[in-house]
């Protein structure tokens, strides 16, 4: 990173705001009670940092942080962070839509009739924020079409640690990835592939839009 004046449309309120997101991301999180609650939970342990929704928010969580340190250092982040960035928005658009079609009225979402403010963070407002972050202050260059592939290595990585998991614990996330729950290996089969295609296209239209957003007066 190198010195660089502070573009005038970024203001040390935008470094306070990313870093009250941060805190308010991992107070819905709660790490800390991972171990503190029934042993019979779907969020016990290990469980609960293997959640697609939990790895989502904390990689966010950090790249809040990370932009926030930034803006009030006036350091210019590399190109790295352009893609963190763009992951981030990425796994959370995933996270907010995959919850509102297929996660509603499940042990996600046991009680959609009373307000669950973890839920609501994690799922609608997390996703909701990072995007509306990203478009307001895009990147200083664009993300190539075909380097927006990248952004799905982590995701690939954790549908194989998923279902390796499951096979010595019996524990699935989600339903939707349980045979048990979804018809099978082709019901799960189905599932996966829908969402797979569902991040293809959405890595490339954030591509997309970020080439037509490039340029912006921005540390990163």
């Amino acid at each position: 990173m190198k010195d660089t004046e502070l573009p005038q449309d970024i203001k040390w309120f935008n470094a306070v705001v990313l870093m009250i997101m941060a805190w308010v991301t991992l107070v819905a999180i709660e790490p800390w009670t991972a171990w503190q609650m029934d042993p019979q939970s779907h969020g016990y342990g290990w469980n609960r940092f293997s959640y697609f929704t939990i790895q989502s928010n904390m990689i966010a969580t950090a790249t809040y942080v990370i932009a926030a340190v930034a803006i009030l250092r006036k350091k210019q982040l590399g190109e790295w962070f352009r893609y963190l960035r763009a992951a981030a928005v990425l796994y959370m658009i995933v996270t907010g839509v995959v919850f509102a079609v297929l996660l509603r009225d499940t042990a996600v979402d046991t009680d959609p009739n009373h307000f669950n403010w973890s839920n609501f963070i994690l799922h609608e407002f997390g996703p909701f924020f990072i995007t509306v972050w990203w478009l307001l202050w895009p990147s200083k260059k664009p993300i190539t079409a075909a380097n927006s592939f990248y952004l799905l290595i982590f995701p690939l990585i954790w549908v194989i640690y998923t279902f390796v998991r499951a096979a010595i614990t019996g524990w699935y996330p989600y339903p939707f990835l349980d045979p048990d729950v979804s018809g099978g290996i082709a019901g799960v089969s189905c599932y996966v592939l829908a969402i797979t295609i569902f991040f293809l296209f959405l890595c490339q239209l954030l591509a997309w839009i970020s080439c037509a957003r490039e340029n912006n007066n921005t540390l990163y």
